[in-house]
């Protein structure tokens, strides 16, 4: 499959999971911060692109790139987790192909430039 071919069927993916118009899809846009998606919608999404694209989500910390559905306890803590374990990290729409590509999670630091 060619990179366009999964940048096409991805875009499909995030239009219809999180209702984004197809056009403000683009290999810099951020998952959490441009896209607004965050919690549950998160594991819907991967699962989505687990079953198209036989990705392996094994050893992705979701703590560390997104915010987990509001409750109590997330309202305490939320602020001490990130003091103790740093800011958010970010996820592109280009990693996130290369993790397509590649058929299993691995960290944008570990990809070797900055995507």
């Amino acid at each position: 499959m060619s990179f366009t071919d999964r940048f096409n069927q991805l875009a499909v993916i995030l239009s219809h999971e999180l209702g984004v118009q197809i056009k403000h899809i683009a290999l810099n846009t951020r998952l959490r911060e441009d896209l607004k998606i965050d919690g549950d919608d998160v594991d819907v999404l991967f699962c989505k692109i687990a079953e198209q694209f036989g990705v392996d989500w094994q050893g992705f910390a979701f703590c560390c790139y997104f915010h987990e559905e509001p409750h109590l306890f997330f309202l305490l803590f939320e602020s001490y987790y990130r003091k103790r374990h740093g800011a958010l990290k970010t996820i592109t729409i280009s990693h996130l192909l290369s993790v397509i590509e590649c058929g299993v999670w691995f960290e944008p630091s570990q990809s070797g430039i900055y995507i």
